[in-house]
């Protein structure tokens, strides 16, 4: 059970830095303007610096964070919720994401999802 509380929060926070990634490219930001302001302000977090730093450097496959792990996870704890009667509205949104990413790039990892993002906008986040 924890361990799915957990994933659902990770799932939800990749997914909105997946997002913003992807804005922040369309809009001409760099990806270290947009980590050096993620990684100061209230927002900073493991999860996301982390998952930024990826984006940014373009590492999208052998960081050690499989897509199919993460969408693994996110569907037992979309299942339980199911279960439990809760309603996971972010997460629900997340696991589309990490549905797009697997399915282009199966072998990826996490940040692959931004990738995705980032062909349907044109545009590419780098450091």
């Amino acid at each position: 059970v924890m361990k799915s509380c957990l994933q659902t929060l990770i799932g939800s926070i990749f997914g909105a830095t997946f997002e913003a990634a992807a804005l922040a490219a369309k809009a001409g930001v760099s990806g270290q303007a947009l980590y050096d302001v993620f990684s100061t302000s209230g927002a900073s977090c493991g999860v996301a610096n982390g998952a930024l730093e990826n984006i940014i450097d373009r590492k999208f496959e052998g960081t050690g964070s499989g897509i199919g792990t993460m969408h693994k996870d996110l569907t037992i704890s979309l299942n339980m919720a199911e279960e439990l009667g809760v309603p996971l509205l972010m997460a629900s949104t997340a696991m589309q994401i990490f549905h797009q990413g697997k399915s282009k790039y199966p072998e990826g990892d996490n940040w692959v999802c931004t990738r995705v993002m980032e062909e349907i906008v044109g545009a590419e986040l780098h450091r």
